[in-house]
């Protein structure tokens, strides 16, 4: 059996190659895990091993097959249900800001997606532009942290992006513990 860290590499060596790029923590893995994957991955892209995941969950957009068909904008998941998400779906320009908030929407806090999206060329009118992609991710409460362009065979952005949701993290243990570390007033 792979471990956790080589079975992602694994999975992302056909877009990414073998080093420890930032994209790989996504599909790391782990017992306490649980991953969303929206789409059929492009040619290239394997999908990431069920078994190395607490949950994993495949969905996919009316006139895609797959074992769930859901409505990008309205997604069949309570809130905050996923840690991790893959995002292979083609984005709509229309509404891709509603289906990134979608998304956004059943991520935890702290969580991270992977977003496959087409990339478009200067001569080309389909696929969007590193510019325009990063606009619609902020819009959409996304923080950018790794960005690659690879082909397989086609140009796709490759976009590493945590839930930028304000929260901090919640106190765990005893208040008056740490009022004795702070001082008492």
């Amino acid at each position: 059996m792979i471990g956790d860290e080589g079975a992602a590499a694994a999975v992302l060596v056909p877009v990414i190659g073998a080093g420890g790029s930032g994209l790989a923590r996504l599909l790391a893995g782990g017992r306490h895990v649980r991953l969303l994957v929206a789409g059929n991955p492009p040619p290239g892209v394997a999908m990431p091993p069920a078994e190395g995941f607490e949950r994993f969950v495949q969905v996919v957009w009316p006139g895609q097959v797959g074992p769930i068909v859901a409505d990008a904008l309205r997604l069949p998941f309570y809130e905050a249900v996923f840690d991790r998400a893959l995002v292979t779906t083609p984005l709509p320009r229309l509404a891709a800001k509603a289906s990134l908030r979608e998304i956004w929407r059943v991520l935890a806090p702290a969580g991270l997606a992977v977003f496959v999206v087409k990339a478009r060329r200067p001569w080309q009118g389909t696929g969007w532009s590193r510019k325009g992609l990063e606009a619609v991710l902020g819009e959409a409460m996304f923080e950018v942290l790794d960005w690659q362009v690879a082909a397989v065979p086609d140009r796709w952005h490759l976009v590493l992006v945590g839930k930028r949701d304000g929260l901090r993290p919640a106190m765990i243990g005893r208040v008056d513990a740490v009022e004795s570390l702070v001082g008492a007033t």
